[in-house]
């Protein structure tokens, strides 16, 4: 294996000293143009790179940005599908900067405070990405309250504004409604992740509104159904289709989660339509058609470093700093769609 080319190597290397080698890289305007450029052919030829813990000592930053993300949310039994486009977008926009990204793992047992203190206290990263984003979400008020530029994939309801990149579940569960009371259907059931994540209010307004227009009331006990440890979707698809007014139509909130419903709707020999909430093509291969509203987590993956990036410059006024996407509709049941 090849030692590791420095500083001192690539002076030794062309003869020159180490002070212009330095400058040379910096651009400095003291170095001739000639010499900058040989100094850089050379750095490239023997593959150079900046010791980033020298630099880290110099400047009081470590050039790393830290995703905390869950390994598993409770109840699941398989990960986010969308996890590796998220992490792919990330990397994406750092890759023209002299930030890395981190990935931490957290997990359901675990305090939701132990990682991030522990980045803070330790002082392992210039900023962090949060996911999955309570109402009043303890790890944003740790962060803005320690001064550490962060942004959130989700919003909060605390009084504080903060950096965030969010999907309008709002739009998603209004547009799912209308889509399946639009075909016919009357007895919707909405799937609902834990109520303490702002985006469930969020879907449930949106499925809520979607009744009003149409001047229909929504029976919450029978269409809001909160999704909890204790039953997995296909055993709840089952109880759902036993009951005495089964649903006709599902809106949930990703691609495993419908996979389940179909399992248990199958199951109890019960056909409905279901709606789904994306992040990744997984539906297209289902054996029974659903259609779904698509989040693009590569792209949300970018929009997240873009904004922290903005966030660590500290010249971003907050209204650059919160983006709200939409999902887009995937058609896969009616040929007259387009």
């Amino acid at each position: 294996m090849r030692a590791r080319t420095t500083l001192k190597t690539l002076a030794r290397h062309l003869g020159l000293s180490i002070t212009t080698v330095s400058r040379a890289l910096k651009d400095g305007p003291e170095v001739r143009p000639e010499t900058i450029a040989r100094v850089k052919a050379a750095a490239a030829e023997l593959g150079y790179r900046p010791n980033q813990s020298g630099i880290g000592l110099k400047t009081g930053k470590t050039h790393v940005i830290a995703l905390i993300l869950p390994v598993l949310k409770p109840g699941e039994v398989v990960g986010d599908v969308g996890t590796g486009p998220l992490i792919e977008g990330l990397t994406a926009a750092l890759s023209d900067t002299p930030y890395q990204l981190t990935v931490i793992p957290s997990r359901s047992e675990q305090d939701e405070l132990a990682p991030v203190r522990t980045l803070v206290e330790q002082g392992l990263a210039d900023g962090v990405v949060l996911t999955l984003t309570e109402s009043q979400d303890a790890r944003v008020r740790f962060l803005a309250e320690a001064g550490v530029p962060f942004v959130t994939f989700g919003r909060t309801e605390l009084a504080l504004q903060h950096p965030y990149v969010d999907i309008d579940n709002v739009d998603f569960s209004r547009r799912a409604a209308d889509h399946l009371l639009d075909r016919g259907h009357q007895r919707l059931c909405l799937l609902l992740p834990p109520s303490r994540y702002l985006f469930a209010w969020h879907q449930r307004l949106g499925f809520m509104h979607a009744h009003q227009a149409r001047g229909l009331t929504v029976n919450e006990s029978l269409q809001l159904v909160p999704q909890t440890n204790d039953l997995d979707p296909r055993a709840l698809a089952r109880q759902l289709a036993d009951s005495e007014t089964p649903p006709d139509a599902y809106i949930c909130g990703n691609e495993i989660t419908a996979m389940g419903l179909l399992a248990g709707l199958g199951d109890a020999g019960h056909r409905a339509d279901v709606v789904a909430l994306e992040t990744s093509t997984l539906a297209d291969y289902f054996h029974h058609p659903v259609d779904g509203f698509r989040q693009d987590l590569h792209h949300t993956g970018r929009q997240l470093g873009r904004v922290l990036l903005a966030a660590l410059s500290e010249d971003a006024p907050m209204n650059e700093l919160q983006v709200i996407d939409t999902a887009c509709f995937i058609n896969r049941t009616d040929p007259t769609i387009r």
